[in-house]
């Protein structure tokens, strides 16, 4: 039997954090595993979130969404991608 190919799942989202806060949120954020910062414009940071399951990308979600000087978090895109198996 061949196992299914396992599933590496991105999202972007941009977070909305307090204007005088948003390098502070942006540095935290960029702390957490399997997240990266691609730009920090104002109050709005862009970031991507990967991970192996859809559900691990919202909890991470949810935990940059609580940060003290976050205002809103919301995904804007997501996308699946099978991962080659390696020996």
């Amino acid at each position: 039997m061949v196992d299914a190919p396992a599933v590496w799942h991105i999202s972007s989202a941009v977070v909305v954090a307090h204007p005088a806060r948003a390098v502070e949120v942006a540095a935290t954020i960029a702390r957490f595993p399997d997240v990266e910062v691609h730009a920090v414009s104002g109050s709005k940071i862009v970031i991507v979130i990967e991970g192996e399951r859809l559900g691990a990308l919202g909890d991470r979600l949810i935990e940059i969404s609580a940060l003290a000087g976050v205002v809103s978090a919301n995904m804007v895109f997501e996308q699946t991608m099978p991962q080659e198996n390696t020996p």
